[in-house]
């Protein structure tokens, strides 16, 4: 078999992860419809779908360095973060799912139906969340958002930089080109920027 030129490889791995960022965003779309009307009571339920999802996909991009927890915490920080990415050795705290400091890479917050604050707040509640947990725990923090309302796409990028915020699909529009992709570039990033020496 010949080798195939790198454009073609390049074009290829593009396009499986747009697959990939589809069938993510087809997941998620059906644990809504199947919890549509249920009422409030389903958020949390919903919430933990839709983190074990991305968590499912993203750890097959990761290295073998590290893993996805779930629902977890960090040592000294009250916050319950969606995922964390920590050294594959790291165990919590016992009977927690509190993970010592120097084991977590990075936060992840995921939000399936993106910010629900009153426009004018976005950019200060959510720069102020992500800020209180950088103080509180050391570790860079990224947004990953399934799907945000038109209105808040720029306030969410200005708040975070377009480093740290990753919106899959923008509503009204199609799938945000290539996001998935940029949001692994950066996760991958930061672990290797974080990674401890031998």
């Amino acid at each position: 078999m010949a080798l195939q030129d790198s454009n073609d490889v390049n074009e290829e791995k593009v396009i499986d992860l747009m697959v990939e960022q589809k069938e993510i965003i087809d997941c998620i779309d059906n644990i809504r419809k199947q919890l549509r009307g249920q009422g409030l009571e389903w958020n949390r339920f919903r919430g933990n779908a839709i983190s074990n999802i991305v968590a499912h996909y993203l750890q097959q991009h990761l290295p073998e360095s590290v893993k996805v927890a779930k629902l977890a915490w960090i040592e000294g920080c009250p916050t319950e973060f969606d995922l964390l990415v920590v050294d594959k050795g790291a165990t919590p705290f016992d009977f927690t799912d509190a993970y010592p400091k120097e084991n977590v890479r990075l936060t992840i917050e995921v939000k399936g139906s993106g910010v629900f604050y009153r426009r004018a707040d976005v950019k200060k509640r959510l720069s102020g969340f992500f800020e209180k947990w950088k103080l509180e725990t050391g570790k860079p923090s990224v947004y990953l958002s399934i799907w945000e309302a038109k209105a808040h796409v720029q306030e969410v990028r200005d708040a975070l930089g377009d480093d740290r915020s990753f919106i899959l699909e923008i509503e009204g529009e199609d799938m945000t080109w290539r996001e998935w992709e940029r949001f692994l570039k950066e996760v991958n990033t930061i672990i290797q920027s974080s990674t401890k020496p031998a």
